[in-house]
């Protein structure tokens, strides 16, 4: 900001964006390879219970949920915020796998997006139900639970942050900041 020789700031630069870190959460390597673990953990249920037939069905259930995370996201991120959807893409990066942002951003908007993809994608497992194979039922469920669980601890973490804080999602931990 400039001074205009007065001692107070000039009010053309009264806009300046000045976040501070308030919290820093690591990510243990431990949690990340027990994360991973379970997904091998679930596929192997799948094949005892089901045979080749429930190792099929647990590859397409994480495909078929990957794509409505990434659609529900999408949907919803052109609904409520234009603006945040060039900030989300596909992450592959432990824990944080599927559609996630790759920018800082809103914890608000995190929750909030969260909240709906939660809801959808327990809906679109119950849609299959009635017609499809057991196993990928119990595929679709598991895996969309496996996709949500990095974010909803996290969320938990974060639950008394103030909302209009931004997130910054690393590989090795998450960053909290606030103006």
């Amino acid at each position: 900001m400039t001074d205009t020789g007065t001692g107070t700031p000039d009010s053309r630069d009264a806009t300046f964006y000045h976040y501070t870190l308030i919290r820093k959460i690591a990510l243990r390597p431990e949690s990340k390879y027990s994360y991973m673990l379970t997904a091998l953990l679930a596929g192997g249920f799948l094949y005892l219970i089901y045979g080749w037939f429930g190792l099929t069905y647990a590859a397409t259930g994480a495909v078929i949920m990957l794509l409505v995370h990434a659609l529900v996201l999408r949907i919803t991120l052109r609904r409520v915020d234009k603006l945040s959807d060039k900030r989300w893409a596909f992450r592959r990066d432990w824990p944080w796998i599927g559609p996630l942002p790759i920018l800082d951003t809103q914890l608000r908007l995190f929750r909030r997006l969260h909240f709906h993809l939660a809801l959808v994608g327990c809906c679109v497992a119950g849609l299959f139900y009635p017609w499809a194979h057991s196993a990928l039922v119990i595929a679709l469920v598991y895996w969309h639970l496996w996709l949500l669980t990095p974010r909803i601890q996290l969320l938990k973490k974060l639950r008394k942050e103030k909302g209009d804080g931004v997130i910054r999602l690393e590989p090795r931990e998450v960053s909290y900041y606030h103006t």
